[in-house]
Order: structure tokens, then C-alpha cells, then sequence
């Protein structure tokens, strides 16, 4: 994911205002595969203004903000240098382990994006995973998740045409499994499949 959607290797921001943190995964994960593009209903259905217009799910200052985030990782290497960041001397175990994080490489600029602020850092505090894990707990408990995952869901398991009353219930299951819990997939997967429009025979022709 790292190579096709080129954050692989993605720098901080320089001074100068030359070089800007690739954008094209901080808006891939955001459109692609946690919130989509506008704002949902529990329901899946689009959130609109008073002129009827669609409200975006998040903006361009948004992706850019995203985009610091996931600065500063590269191949995995046992002993990362500057150089390793580089891509020199490549570890024969690259493509099997998990990026690691070259801090010095990670943006120490503000983060803002979706609401959650990230501070400014220094080159001896910059956190890149200490950042991605706000990052990610952040998309996670985006209200647009629960009915985002649950039509997705319910179309590759059951049909691709789902009911917004369908999509409501097992969004529903998404952010409460009945115990607190938000996010139990098993507990999601379990409701696409065991729910009445799921068992029901569709209507003949």
C-alpha cells in the first residue's frame, strides 16, 4: 500500500515551501475506505445543506493535514539510518515486514484534520507513531464509519442494493456491540448476515 498509493518514503514539509507531504493516501483512506466522500446518516444516506447540496465528508485542508501524518515511513530495516530512508541497502526482509517510522523524516509542523489537532513537534520529540495512532483512532471514530462499512459490507455478503433500514441496524452494531464496545466486527458481520432483509428471498419478477 505503501508503493501504490506513494506514501512510502513520504517527507516532512521543508522550510522553504518547496517540498509538501505527498497527498494521494491521506485522501485514498479517507474516500476510499473509512468515510467516504460526503457526509452519512446512520441510514447511508448523504447529509445535505439547506440548498439541498451534498456536505463533504472532509476538505482539502483536511487531506493536507492528513498528509503530515503519514510522513517519515520507509522500508524496514534492523539498523534505519538517514541513508536506509533513502533507499540504500535495502533489508532482504522489506517486503514481508511492516514500514517502520524515521522520525527525522516525519513532519514537525501542526497536524489538523477532522477536528483533531495534532502540536507541533521538534526533531527530538516528532512521534510518527505516536501521530498515526491519533490518526487512526481519529478515522475510527468518524460517525460516517458505522453506515460507511455497514453498506459495504452488506453489498460484497448480501445484496448491492440494501435498504437504508438494513444499512441503519448493522451501522447501529458497528458503534454499539451491546456491550460498549464500537467497532466489533464480528459482531458487525454477524448482523449483515443474520438480519430478516438478509434471509428474505427477494421479490420475483
Amino acid at each position: 500500500m505503501g508503493v501504490y498509493l506513494t506514501y512510502l518514503a513520504n517527507q516532512r514539509e521543508d522550510a522553504a515551501g518547496t517540498r509538501t507531504p505527498d497527498e494521494n493516501y491521506a485522501r485514498e483512506v479517507m474516500q476510499l475506505m473509512s468515510i467516504g466522500i460526503y457526509r452519512l446518516n446512520l441510514d447511508g444516506s448523504i447529509q445535505t445543506d439547506s440548498a439541498g447540496q451534498p456536505i463533504p465528508a472532509y476538505t482539502d485542508d483536511d487531506i493536507r493535514g492528513l498528509a503530515k501524518v503519514l510522513t517519515g515511513l520507509r522500508w524496514y530495516h534492523p539498523n534505519p539510518t538517514d541513508a536506509t530512508f533513502r533507499g540504500g541497502s535495502r533489508n532482504v526482509d522489506s517486503f514481508v515486514r511492516p514500514m517502520i517510522a524515521y522520525n527525522n523524516f516525519h513532519s514537525f509542523g501542526e497536524k489538523r484534520f477532522l477536528g483533531t489537532v495534532i502540536p507541533a513537534s521538534t526533531a527530538a520529540t516528532a512521534d510518527t507513531m505516536g501521530d498515526l495512532r491519533i490518526a487512526l483512532d481519529t478515522l475510527a471514530n468518524h460517525p460516517n464509519v458505522g453506515p460507511f462499512m455497514a453498506t459495504r459490507l452488506i453489498q460484497q455478503f448480501v445484496t448491492s442494493n440494501p435498504s437504508p433500514q438494513y444499512v441503519e441496524r448493522v451501522a447501529r452494531v458497528f458503534n454499539d456491540n451491546g456491550r460498549g464496545q464500537r467497532g466489533d466486527m464480528g459482531a458487525v458481520i454477524r448482523a449483515v448476515l443474520t438480519d430478516a432483509e438478509a434471509r428474505t428471498a427477494p421479490a420475483a419478477d
